[in-house]
C-alpha cells in the first residue's frame, strides 16, 4: 500500500482562509493576487451551505452564491474553493432538528453534490461528529468512506474531478500518537483503495493547535521542539503515501511558531476564527474614532447576545462582555440589526473620507498576509517540506 518515502504530494494551495465575511473573502482575493500565490477559501457547513442545506451565516450565501461570488472576480483562478468540515451533523440543523444518521449522512451528501455543482476544488471529509458528542474511529472511517464514494460517484456524473482532505478526529491540544496515526491512515487509505476511490489530497493530523477565546492553546506554543519532532513523524507517514499534511487551527500563531510547523513537514495549514475576530476588533476602533457610541454599544450588545461566542470560552475563562461580543462579533455582520448600524457608520465614514469597508478589508488583508508570507510558496507538485527540513 505504501509508497516510496520520497514520493512526491500535490500541495495546491498553503492557506486555507475562513471566508468570516464578504471583507474576508475580498481581502483573500487582495492577497493573492497582490502576492501572485493560490489561497484556499475553506467555509464550513455553517458559514456557507447549499440552499436546500439551509445556507450559512455569512452574508445568507448558498453555495452557488458563494462561489458565483468569487467565480466572477478570480479571473486567473487563484482562489481555490474547498469545503470545510463537511459531514454528517456538520449543519447545526441537523443536530438541532435530531436528524437519524441516515437522515445525516443523506444531508451531508447532497451538500457535497451542491459544492461538486458549483465547482469547488476540493472536499474536507469530516465524519468526527455524531448527533451526542464525538463518532468513535470505526464508525468515522465507515462513514467517510461512504460519503467520499458518494461524492467521487457523483462528481464523475457530471464530469467533475475534486481533490479531497481527509481527517479521523475531532481537533485537541497535543499531536497524535504517530503509531495510532499510522495505523489510523492505513486503514483508511486501505478502505479507499479497495473501494477504487482515488487518494486524499490533504490528511489532517492533530498537529498541537488550538484555538480557544482568541490564542491558540495548543502544545505547540509552550513545547514546539518537541512538537515539531512529533510532526515529522506524522508528516513522514503521509509522505510515505505521496499524501500532504494539514493542519487545522492555526489561528494566533507567531511567525516563528509557523516556521516550526512549516519546517517540521506540515504542507498546508487552514486558519478562520482569527480573521472574523480581526474584522470586529478594526469595526469598534472605527466606531470608536468616529464617535458613535451609540451603534458601538449596539454592536457590543447585538453580538453579545447571540451566545455564538460559547463554544470558544475557556472553561475557566476571565473573559468579559466585550471580549465574548468580540469573539461573536463576525456571526452577526449578516443580520438587519447590523447592516443598520454599519450603514450609520458609513455615512459618518465617508463624510471624513474613510472607506468603511475598505478600512475593514485592510486589517483581515494584513492578517491574512501574516499568514500567506510565513509560508514559502510551495503550492506545484513537489516534495513535501519536511525531506528538506
Amino acid at each position: 500500500m505504501n509508497r516510496p518515502s520520497n514520493a512526491t504530494v500535490n500541495v495546491p494551495a498553503r492557506l486555507g482562509v475562513g471566508p468570516m465575511s464578504k471583507n474576508a473573502v475580498d481581502a483573500a482575493l487582495e492577497v493573492a493576487y497582490r502576492h501572485r500565490r493560490p489561497l484556499m477559501l475553506i467555509p464550513s457547513r455553517r458559514q456557507v451551505e447549499a440552499e436546500a442545506q439551509g445556507g450559512g451565516y455569512v452574508e445568507g450565501w448558498d453555495t452557488a452564491a458563494f462561489a458565483g461570488y468569487v467565480r466572477d472576480r478570480d479571473p486567473e483562478g487563484l482562489i481555490l474553493l474547498c469545503r470545510d468540515h463537511g459531514g454528517p451533523y456538520q449543519n447545526p440543523r441537523e443536530k438541532q432538528q435530531r436528524y437519524g444518521l441516515s437522515e445525516a449522512m443523506k444531508s451531508a451528501a447532497q451538500s457535497y453534490e451542491e459544492d461538486i455543482r458549483q465547482g469547488f476544488d476540493l472536499l474536507h471529509v469530516d465524519t468526527s461528529v455524531d448527533l451526542e458528542g464525538v463518532a468513535t474511529l470505526e464508525a468515522a472511517i465507515d462513514r467517510a468512506v461512504e460519503l467520499y464514494a458518494r461524492a467521487v460517484e457523483f462528481a464523475r456524473s457530471v464530469g467533475a474531478e475534486p481533490q479531497f482532505e481527509i481527517g479521523f478526529e475531532d481537533q485537541g491540544s497535543d499531536t497524535n500518537d504517530p503509531a495510532e496515526f499510522e495505523a489510523q491512515v492505513g486503514t483508511a487509505l486501505e478502505r479507499l483503495r479497495a473501494a477504487g476511490l482515488p487518494d486524499p489530497t490533504f490528511i489532517v493530523a492533530q498537529t498541537a493547535t488550538k484555538v480557544l477565546e482568541t490564542e491558540n492553546v495548543g502544545a505547540l506554543t509552550v513545547a514546539p521542539f518537541a512538537v515539531s519532532s512529533t510532526i515529522r513523524e506524522l508528516a513522514a507517514i503521509t509522505r510515505r503515501n505521496g499524501i500532504a499534511l494539514k493542519a487545522h487551527n492555526c489561528d494566533y500563531l507567531s511567525r516563528e511558531q509557523l516556521a516550526y510547523l512549516s519546517r517540521a513537514g506540515v504542507d498546508a495549514l487552514n486558519v478562520a476564527p482569527e480573521f472574523g475576530v480581526v474584522e470586529s476588533r478594526a469595526f469598534v476602533a472605527l466606531l470608536r474614532e468616529l464617535g458613535l457610541n451609540v451603534q458601538l454599544e449596539r454592536f457590543l450588545a447585538l453580538a453579545y447576545e447571540s451566545r455564538s461566542w460559547q463554544k470558544w470560552m475557556h472553561a475557566d475563562t476571565r473573559a468579559g462582555d466585550t471580549g465574548r461580543a468580540m469573539i461573536a462579533g463576525h456571526y452577526v455582520f449578516a443580520t438587519d440589526a447590523f447592516r443598520d448600524l454599519k450603514e450609520a457608520a458609513r455615512v459618518r465614514a465617508e463624510q471624513r473620507g474613510i472607506d468603511l469597508d475598505g478600512r475593514l478589508r485592510g486589517a483581515v488583508a494584513s492578517a491574512i498576509e501574516h499568514y500567506a508570507l510565513a509560508l514559502p510558496d510551495h503550492h506545484s507538485s513537489s516534495p513535501a517540506l519536511a525531506a528538506s527540513a
